[in-house]
């Protein structure tokens, strides 16, 4: 009898994903283990293998589709076995096995490709599916050409990379980039945590001397720890002070959390990204440099497993190294508060009645209103200034 793939669940609390590619066409064979089709979600871009063997026979969810977890995406079974009526059986559902790491997706695929340096043309109504060989749709992303739009030459129509050089591209004025499904994804949970979080928003100016002081010692002990691990540290700290700050919010409860899970936005090609530090409150400032660098060092290689991306409590995101001296993060749902760290400047301050010159940096706190009033917020933040200030407290 044959099989319904669905859609998988790769992360704790990934809801929905979006079909990037298919490896497999429709009346093709299918075997198990073999790669079938790419996946992306607001975190992950992903390859997924075959769980069972058999036909392709039928693709219920097209590239670019979201689809939640759990619902149909294809049929498999033995050549000419009607899908229809294995839909309407029930059938058995196969779930595709999840990777225990991400791996880029293939080449050939659209939301890998370089950007396009011309316009395609406005994509067609949805209609009959267009196929077209892998190096076709590279071509055609690398120069702004919607491939469906391009007449095939291949087998049965197939859109085959001739015919892709052969074609023009639009108006070269204006550059379409298409809307890969972690963008996409991305795009919506920032607009879901805008629209149903009361956000507000806290600055300050910390005086980092004596961070600054605090790095070179351990520096000059062969302990490299950057500032943005100091700032972790000292907003951990905080955090088991003010638990409201490390807590979230359903329709009946706020549940505040014993243990303080930081995340920490990396910047990738792909979009955004926000691995865990997990525990970090029980971390000394060492650790967390050394667990902060590898997460770092693989998100950017797209290396991380999907819990490892998942958990967190609160968020700490640092523009620094862009030359940002502050700015005004979104929350990353259902957490109730993120940290935006600006660059650290030398500027002059008034001491003593004295001027004088400090490494100064700003920090913004975006918190959740509904959860946190405006004076634990102000406490909060300015707690982190005062552990900043004189990191000594965190022994």
């Amino acid at each position: 009898m044959g099989e319904i793939i669905i859609m998988p669940k790769q992360g704790l609390q990934m809801t929905e994903g979006m079909i990037s590619t298919w490896l497999i066409e429709e009346g093709q064979p299918v075997k198990e283990g073999e790669p079938l089709f790419e996946m992306e979600t607001d975190k992950l871009a992903i390859t997924i293998d075959a769980t069972v063997s058999g036909t392709l026979l039928k693709i219920l969810a097209e590239e670019g589709d979201i689809i939640p977890v759990a619902d149909p995406i294809a049929v498999i079974g033995d050549p000419g076995e009607d899908y229809e009526a294995i839909l309407a059986g029930g059938g058995t559902q196969a779930l595709p096995a999840e990777a225990p790491a991400p791996v880029p997706a293939a080449e050939d695929a659209p939301s890998a490709a370089p950007a396009p340096s011309a316009a395609p043309a406005a994509a067609p109504p949805e209609a009959a599916r267009v196929f077209a060989s892998p190096r076709a749709k590279t071509r055609a992303a690398e120069r702004g050409i919607d491939y469906r739009r391009v007449p095939g030459s291949g087998p049965l129509g197939m859109v085959v990379e001739r015919d892709v050089l052969n074609a023009k591209a639009a108006a070269a004025e204006e550059h379409q980039i298409p809307i890969s499904g972690m963008r996409r994804i991305i795009a919506q949970r920032m607009l879901e945590s805008l629209n149903t979080l009361a956000q507000a928003n806290h600055r300050l100016t910390v005086d980092m001397t004596a961070a600054v002081a605090l790095r070179k010692q351990l520096q000059a002990a062969d302990i490299k720890v950057s500032y943005n691990d100091i700032v972790i540290r000292c907003t951990a700290k905080a955090l088991t002070e003010f638990p409201m700050m490390n807590s979230t919010m359903d329709e009946q409860f706020i549940t505040t959390k014993d243990y303080v899970n930081i995340g920490m936005a990396v910047a990738t090609d792909n979009g955004l990204l926000v691995p865990v530090i997990r525990n970090a409150d029980l971390m000394t400032l060492p650790e967390i440099a050394s667990v902060s660098k590898d997460l770092a060092s693989r998100t950017k290689e797209n290396k991380l497993s999907p819990d490892e991306l998942s958990g967190g409590t609160f968020t700490i995101s640092n523009l620094g190294m862009f030359d940002i001296e502050s700015f005004t993060a979104i929350i990353n749902k259902p957490e109730a508060g993120i940290l935006a760290v600006g660059k650290m400047e030398k500027k002059p301050v008034v001491q003593d009645d004295e001027i004088v010159i400090r490494p100064l940096m700003q920090l913004s706190l975006t918190y959740d209103h509904r959860i946190v009033d405006g004076a634990p917020a102000a406490l909060f933040l300015r707690r982190i200034k005062q552990l900043l200030e004189a990191p000594g407290l965190l022994i």
